[in-house]
């Protein structure tokens, strides 16, 4: 998480700038459509994904299994990891009442050595973690990464000749396996072992990150669909019915998802694994039409989403961080917002936030602060499976000198389309995402007029739709 995600070929992606009419604070203008002479230039971006984001997605029939609510638990990333801290864990996620953890296992201190050459003190360490889980009703999300120096594929003189106590550093288990096969072996290990205690076992976290925290090297999609086709068929042979989840990436606009399928990775999984942080009902949605396109029905499991609350009260970022500050009660809002706008789709399968504690000044992305107080977003979470519907926006319009000027709320969770019509012609379209505190203000073009209009703002997700006169 928490990084902007690469381009199939490994490159970060050229992102729509933040730009144009009711920018920063007051909301953004993503793209306006040409319908209105101005006689200046539009200030707006145009999107070439236009079409494709005003298209909604039905949300499926309503009869069926609302999606699993779980939380981003721990992990076993080293022998000093302790037990008694992941009991501790899993003991508030209980109090939680989540039904799944996402539980990461570092292959790089499971078998620091060697294929099978296993550390039993980490691996007890898991043991306790899965039957602790157990024994309080939940299921792991369980899912391995950190590549040990025996199987990294990190250049030679970063690899070394693997030896030494440093031998496993991050800047050798950031890298991809130099064979993808040499990871089966751990993986049916622990599939088998733990069976159908797991929720789901996932592959690998995040491969499209630029910042190559978890996937650094070249041909990521050519490396990542080959390490999905050699883990799938032996995961599914020992534990046949544990979902096998791939994907794990960040990339909200379809570009990764087209890579991996044109590369030959459908049908290498039972479900996809999406860990989208910004405007996730539209990431959901996108990447389901790319799904459609290549005729793939496997659902989505949202295997990380959340927001950092590093916000004060009057919205002003307290701490830099490299994703939106939020308020701790826009966090509770927009937490709120997805599992109701989730529960009737069924193609998501769960929603698993991230995460259980607040980590730093930046990343305070917990339902619990580090002084182990509940935020707003505790009870949201611990209450999610209850029904609920997704807020409505609201806006209103006042006249602004010779303007008029478009103000209101909406989940920030998702894009819209505002339409102007005058005379029943339509005039003016943009799309518009919420700001950080979930508001949106936009003046529209003064040659408008500031009478006789008629002003619609959609929701792409479900094709909500409010409207208001002047």
């Amino acid at each position: 998480m928490r990084s902007r995600p690469a381009r199939p070929d490994g490159r970060a992606p050229r992102l729509p700038r933040r730009t144009g009419v009711g920018c920063g604070i007051m909301g953004h203008v993503l793209a306006t459509d040409g319908r209105v002479r101005t006689g200046r230039r539009a200030r707006g971006i145009v999107l070439a994904l236009l079409a494709g984001m005003v298209t909604t997605l039905a949300a499926g029939a309503p009869a069926h299994a609302a999606p699993l609510v779980g939380i981003q638990s721990g992990g076993i990333l080293s022998s000093a990891d302790t037990a008694e801290a992941n009991d501790r864990e899993l003991a508030a996620e209980a109090r939680l009442h989540v039904k799944v953890v996402r539980f990461e296992v570092s292959w790089a201190a499971l078998e620091p050595r060697a294929s099978g050459e296993r550390d039993p003190a980490v691996l007890a360490k898991i043991d306790a973690f899965v039957d602790g889980a157990a024994r309080r009703g939940i299921r792991p999300i369980l899912f391995i990464d950190r590549t040990p120096c025996w199987a990294s594929s990190a250049p030679a003189d970063v690899r070394g000749d693997c030896s030494g106590p440093d031998a496993n550093r991050d800047a050798v288990w950031r890298y991809a396996p130099a064979d993808p096969v040499s990871a089966v072996p751990v993986a049916t290990f622990l599939s088998q072992r733990y069976g159908t205690r797991l929720a789901a076992f996932q592959l690998w976290n995040e491969p499209d990150q630029s910042n190559e925290k978890y996937w650094a090297g070249p041909n990521k999609i050519a490396g990542y669909v080959a390490f999905a086709k050699a883990l799938y068929p032996a995961l599914k042979a020992v534990s046949p019915t544990v979902p096998v989840l791939a994907g794990s990436f960040v990339g909200a606009d379809g570009r990764w998802l087209t890579a991996l399928y044109k590369a030959g990775i459908k049908g290498s999984y039972d479900g996809i694994a999406v860990q989208f942080y910004d405007l996730p009902l539209y990431a959901l949605r996108t990447t389901r039409a790319v799904q459609r396109k290549y005729g793939d029905t496997a659902p989505l499991w949202m295997t990380e989403f959340g927001y950092t609350s590093c916000s004060g009260r009057n919205g002003r970022p307290t701490h830099a961080a490299d994703h939106p500050c939020v308020t701790q009660a826009v966090q509770a809002q927009n937490l709120g917002d997805v599992f109701a706008a989730v529960s009737r789709t069924s193609w998501v399968k769960a929603t698993v936030v991230y995460a259980l504690y607040d980590e730093s000044s930046s990343y305070q992305f917990g339902v619990i602060d580090r002084q182990g107080r509940h935020k707003p977003s505790y009870s949201v979470v611990s209450r999610a499976g209850k029904a609920r519907r997704l807020r409505t926006q609201r806006m209103h319009l006042t006249r602004r000198g010779r303007s008029i000027r478009v103000a209101g709320t909406a989940p920030g969770i998702d894009i819209y389309t505002m339409k102007v019509s005058i005379g029943g012609v339509l005039r003016y379209r943009a799309i518009i995402r919420p700001n950080r505190l979930n508001r949106f203000t936009v003046t529209l073009p003064a040659v408008l007029g500031t009478g006789h209009m008629k002003v619609t703002l959609r929701r792409q997700w479900d094709g909500r739709t409010v409207g208001a006169r002047r």
